[in-house]
C-alpha cells in the first residue's frame, strides 16, 4: 500500500510541476493608452480610435464597439491589430457627442481582457454617414462570433490534459494495487 501512495504522490507531483510554468505566463497585457484619451474632449469625431498595449494582443476575438450617446455602434468594420496597437475605424459622419468605447481583446497570454473608456466629440465626423452604414452591418457581427472560440486559454487546456493524465495514471496504479492485494 505504501508503494501505491508513493506512486500516486509522484504522479500528482509531476502533474503539479508541469503546471507551474503555466502560472508564470498568466500576466495579462496592459492597456497603456488610448487615442483619444479617456475622458478627453476632441474637436470632431476621429476617423479611428487606437488602443496601445504593452504587448501585441492576439487578433482573433478582438472586438471594439464605439457607442454614441444613443447607444448606436459607430464602429466601421473589424478592428485591426498591428504590433501592440489595436485600431478601430469609426463610421464617416458619426454624430457629435459623448462616446463610450467598449473593447475586448485576447491578451498575448491567450486570456481575454476587456474594458471601457469615454471621450466627447464637439463636432460630427467628416464624410457621409449613409455611405458607410450598409457596409458596416455584416462586419459588426463577425468579431463577436470569433470571440467565443477563444474563451478558454491554451494553458488551461494543457493543465486540464495533465490533470486528466494524472487521474488516469492514479486509477491505473490503484487498480493494479487492488488486483495485487486480491491475488496475494
Amino acid at each position: 500500500m505504501r508503494r501505491l501512495w508513493t506512486r500516486a504522490a509522484v504522479v500528482v507531483g509531476l502533474a503539479a510541476a508541469l503546471a507551474l510554468p503555466a502560472s508564470a505566463a498568466q500576466a495579462h497585457d496592459v492597456l497603456e493608452s488610448t487615442n483619444p484619451a479617456n475622458g478627453s474632449t476632441v474637436a470632431s469625431v476621429p476617423a479611428s480610435i487606437v488602443l496601445t498595449y504593452d504587448h501585441t494582443p492576439i487578433a482573433i476575438g478582438t472586438e471594439i464597439l464605439v457607442k454614441d450617446a444613443t447607444g448606436a455602434n459607430q464602429a466601421d468594420g473589424p478592428a485591426q491589430v498591428v504590433d501592440n496597437n489595436v485600431s478601430q475605424a469609426i463610421k464617416p459622419g458619426a454624430p457629435a457627442g459623448t462616446y463610450t468605447v467598449v473593447w475586448r481583446v485576447v491578451s498575448s497570454d491567450s486570456h481575454p481582457i476587456e474594458g471601457t473608456f469615454t471621450f466627447t466629440a464637439t463636432a460630427a465626423g467628416s464624410g457621409s454617414p449613409s455611405a458607410a452604414a450598409p457596409a458596416a452591418s455584416p462586419t459588426a457581427s463577425a468579431p463577436a462570433s470569433q470571440g467565443s472560440a477563444v474563451d478558454v486559454p491554451v494553458w488551461a487546456i494543457v493543465v486540464g490534459i495533465l490533470v486528466l493524465a494524472a487521474i488516469v495514471a492514479l486509477g491505473y496504479f490503484v487498480r493494479r494495487a487492488l488486483r495485487a492485494t486480491s491475488e496475494g
